[in-house]
């Protein structure tokens, strides 16, 4: 027999974390976490072989926890997928309360208040334990359809997402993969200083390196100072990304490769 490997992902199950990971992932065995810390550390201590977690939402932009373990993990990106998510609202008509991811809520938002007027809007760790709370107390949720069939509840509307809708998910686990990589991950911190964004980016556009996402964190314990992540085309064996990345490292207070990786789209 084949050794199984095992993935750790934002449970419960039934949510679209879960569903990525089954695309990533076939046949191999599949761990609910509570949160996407604790899939962080799962990988981290070697209980699991790949974690899953959402990174960015095209409609609502980053996810805070999963951008806040990553300036702080050993841990690489090892793959990416871009996943079209679909949102339903299932549950009981006419309940007073909604359930959801506040990511979904909000990709969701208008739609809410046309079907779920005045509604309480509760925020929950993933869509698919908004899918349970609203089975077990009788209110509505926006989750996946999968969600709303595993937990008997009826779909009242289809489509909620104001727009195209997709999440980036990223793979988590003790090295990455540069030799077919399409797309390079980094952290990176600046001097608190007029020009030095300036100075950190000039050498990409130099070298046309294509950067692909750059968002801000604030460092903890460190108020107004920020870590910057930033996405960007190519492997860091390209010469291109290579020579780019040591010119911005010495440019910046310190720059960490998060990984190299394939990005797949499902």
């Amino acid at each position: 027999m084949g050794v199984i490997v095992r993935v750790a992902f934002l449970g419960p199950e039934h949510s679209f974390t879960h569903m990525a990971a089954e695309k990533l992932f076939p046949g191999a065995e599949l761990v609910p976490c509570s949160s996407i810390t604790r899939v962080f550390q799962l990988v981290e201590s070697y209980d699991a072989d790949y974690g899953v977690a959402p990174v960015e939402n095209s409609l609502e932009g980053p996810v805070g926890e999963t951008l806040d373990n990553l300036a702080t993990t050993m841990l690489h990106v090892y793959a990416a997928l871009e996943m079209r998510i679909t949102l339903v609202l299932a549950g009981r008509r006419g309940a007073g309360k909604v359930y959801g991811h506040p990511h979904a809520l909000r990709e969701a938002a208008r739609s809410l208040e046309k079907l779920a007027p005045g509604a309480e809007l509760v925020p929950t760790p993933s869509t698919s334990h908004a899918a349970r709370r609203a089975a077990e107390e009788g209110a509505l949720c926006v989750c996946s359809s999968r969600a709303a069939e595993a937990y008997g509840l009826e779909v009242i509307a289809e489509g909620l997402e104001d727009g195209p809708n997709y999440t980036r998910f990223i793979v988590l686990a003790w090295r990455d993969q540069p030799e077919n990589a399409e797309r390079t991950s980094i952290i990176a911190a600046f001097p608190d200083e007029p020009g030095s964004l300036y100075k950190f980016l000039e050498p990409f556009a130099r070298h046309r390196v294509n950067l692909k996402m750059i968002y801000s964190r604030p460092i903890q314990g460190k108020p107004w100072h920020y870590n910057f992540y930033i996405d960007l085309e190519g492997s860091r064996l390209d010469n291109r990304v290579a020579e780019a990345l040591e010119e911005a490292k010495a440019r910046s207070l310190f720059l960490h490769v998060l990984g190299s990786y394939p990005v797949y789209r499902g």
